[in-house]
């Protein structure tokens, strides 16, 4: 899939094969086109999981869980706010644009294969993250009704699902673009975009600790 917005240079053209050349510049445009719909979709996923946390908000018990150890097994639990409850897509948002950040520095890489290899990794990062943060707003969705609690273990399970799964296709698309990426170069706004979002990471982190509990 080639990154959307990226400088592919255009295939000379071929005079004796004018077809071939056009099949080309056709096949290109398509993997663009493709590549945008692709982004339209993560971005609904990430809206989606905040609709679905914001549907779930009044109907959700009193006290939610702020840390859990394995799959249903909470040990801090908050008292019910929009902070207690949005901060959790939230954070997926965050490092979803963290790889965001990363993925729009596609074109940085001038061989074909290597900037579609690098764009697969943070674009896989990036859906792993969408996907993971729905599941999660589905957790909330069915600790708001109680007739779909037998479906909240499967739930957490496919948010764990998601991570691995998702983690395992980016290392597998990164062996075709391995480090070190001598092509990339963050510039300054870049750096301080992403410095800025995972230090914001941290105070939610250290806010929903703060308020915890032990049950």
């Amino acid at each position: 899939m080639a990154p959307p917005g990226s400088s592919i240079q255009e295939p000379a053209e071929d005079n004796g094969h004018p077809c071939r050349y056009k099949l080309v510049v056709i096949a290109e445009i398509e993997a663009m086109r493709k590549s945008w719909l692709a982004m339209v979709t993560v971005c609904l996923m990430f809206a989606a999981s905040f609709v679905l946390a914001g549907a779930s908000y009044r109907a959700l018990p009193a006290e939610l869980p702020v840390l859990r150890m394995f799959l249903g097994h909470s040990v801090l639990w908050a008292q019910k706010s929009l902070f207690m409850v949005f901060r959790v897509p939230l954070m997926n948002l965050m490092h979803g644009v963290m790889a965001g950040v990363m993925l729009v520095r596609a074109p940085a890489f001038k061989d074909l294969r290597r900037r579609r290899a690098y764009w697969n990794v943070f674009f896989t990062l990036m859906l792993t993250v969408a996907l993971k943060s729905d599941f999660e707003a589905l957790e909330f969705m069915v600790s708001s009704r109680p007739a779909l609690a037998p479906y909240g273990g499967w739930a957490a399970i496919g948010a764990l699902s998601s991570v691995v799964v998702g983690l395992g296709v980016a290392l597998l698309c990164s062996r075709k673009v391995p480090l070190p990426w001598p092509e990339l170069r963050l510039g300054l706004r870049d750096k301080m975009v992403l410095v800025g979002l995972f230090a914001g990471y941290l105070v939610i982190v250290m806010a929903s600790l703060s308020q915890g509990h032990r049950a």
